[in-house]
């Protein structure tokens, strides 16, 4: 028997031991991955400013050249992956960015970096990890099905909290104590430790659709159509969007407020975001108890108090400001784990193999081009309006309307994961 578009892979006859074992080196590839780009993003821009010099204009076009992919490339990569097997694109998005950061360590020794070559290897490390991310969300249904996926994109959200929290503390340490050439050299070391757990994986992988002559703008707006017609991936991706520019509209008003509403230090302000990791951390730990207590609807319905819990921080005008916010940071650093894990496991379970590629990169590419709009409407607001307060309860009001989003049916009364879509 034949799935449409994709002919079924003999992974179901493996033994379930073989696809965990293989789970377990795409786990550690992906873990390793994750804290790689976590260091790479402290690596660049240190190297450009003590190295190099660059001014803050040059910085921020390092940064943007890294960050601009998913608005620019995320829909071709989508169609693309869909055509392709993904065990060779992550292989190969891998030793792109050893070759990348290698290069970087080599001239960093020799006395050879520029500017130039830093914004080179920004955009072609960008573009690795864009196809890597998609890479693997669609790929690891191949090795999962069921609950076991569930549980699978938990632990692949621990691992993101995990290099959040401990990925910029290493980078920091590697390039005080290094310098830029052994941190570029351990971040080159870190994608062939993803590259070495990758290739081990056995698991044979579906075929791809056979080729067309359909072109790839056709292949880009089928999986625009899909997502948005979809009762149940349109609100999610809606509500992602609305997330993430209230919730980037929050950071943005609360650093000028911790600096200069609280007068915190450098040091403080430091401890607060720590604080914030270590609530992603617990999130990650209570996935699974709140799917199983609650169910998909409500479990993804309390993870809008990520943005709602912001709307008290008036309170903090009564006194114990700092003690609010610490509060605020912690409950609200709960429920984005929570959010990723469960949403990219209704993405998997409800969309088919053929489409899998486009349906990610459309709903990834839509939610993060929200992101660099939020920081913007952050500043805005935060000029607009004398207190920071109100400030920071405005933007939080804008996260708060993903609830909307997620009251709506069959998403609400929704208990269990859906049977996948093949």
């Amino acid at each position: 028997m034949q799935s449409r578009g994709r002919r079924v892979c003999p992974c179901g006859r493996l033994s379930r031991v073989q696809r965990r074992r293989d789970f377990r080196s795409l786990w550690f590839g992906e873990s390793v991955s994750l804290l790689g780009d976590q260091v790479s993003a402290l690596a660049l821009p240190t190297a450009a400013v003590l190295v190099l010099g660059a001014s803050a204009t040059q910085v921020g076009a390092l940064n943007a050249v890294g960050s601009i992919t998913y608005p620019v490339l995320g829909l071709v990569a989508g169609a693309v992956l869909d055509r392709v097997r993904r065990r060779p694109v992550l292989l190969a998005a891998s030793a792109i960015r050893i070759g990348c950061f290698g290069v970087l360590a080599l001239c960093a020794a020799l006395g050879w970096l520029s500017l130039p070559l830093l914004y080179v290897v920004a955009a072609l490390a960008g573009v690795a990890t864009l196809f890597f991310d998609i890479a693997y969300q669609t790929y690891l249904p191949s090795l999962l099905t069921g609950s076991e996926l569930a549980r699978g994109n938990v632990r692949l959200e621990l691992s993101n909290s995990l290099a959040r929290l401990g990925g910029p503390s290493l980078g920091g340490l590697l390039l005080q104590y290094g310098g830029v050439a052994v941190g570029f050299g351990v971040n080159a070391a870190s994608f062939v430790a993803s590259l070495l757990g990758i290739a081990a994986i056995r698991t044979p992988e579906e075929a791809p659709t056979p080729p067309t002559r359909r072109r790839l703008w056709r292949d880009i707006r089928d999986g625009l159509a899909f997502v948005w017609g979809h009762p149940v991936l349109r609100p999610l991706t809606l509500s992602a969007a609305l997330r993430n520019l209230g919730m980037n509209a929050n950071r943005t008003v609360l650093i000028v407020f911790l600096y200069r509403g609280l007068d915190l230090s450098a040091g403080a302000v430091g401890v607060l975001f720590t604080v914030g990791a270590v609530g992603a951390l617990a999130g990650v730990a209570a996935t699974g108890w709140l799917l199983r207590r609650l169910g998909v609807g409500r479990t993804l319905l309390l993870t809008g108090l990520e943005g709602a819990v912001w709307l008290l921080v008036p309170l903090s005008l009564f006194g114990g400001a700092v003690v609010w916010v610490v509060g605020l940071m912690l409950v609200s650093s709960l429920w984005l784990p929570v959010w990723n894990a469960t949403v990219i496991t209704l993405r998997q379970q409800l969309t088919p193999s053929a489409y899998l590629g486009r349906v990610q990169a459309t709903a990834r590419t839509i939610n993060l081009s929200t992101i660099p709009i939020g920081a913007v409407l952050g500043g805005v607001v935060a000029d607009a309006f004398p207190s920071m307060v109100v400030a920071l309860a405005l933007c939080s009001a804008v996260a708060a309307l993903s609830l909307t989003q997620l009251c709506r049916q069959p998403l609400r009364r929704m208990y269990d994961f859906p049977v996948r879509a093949e």
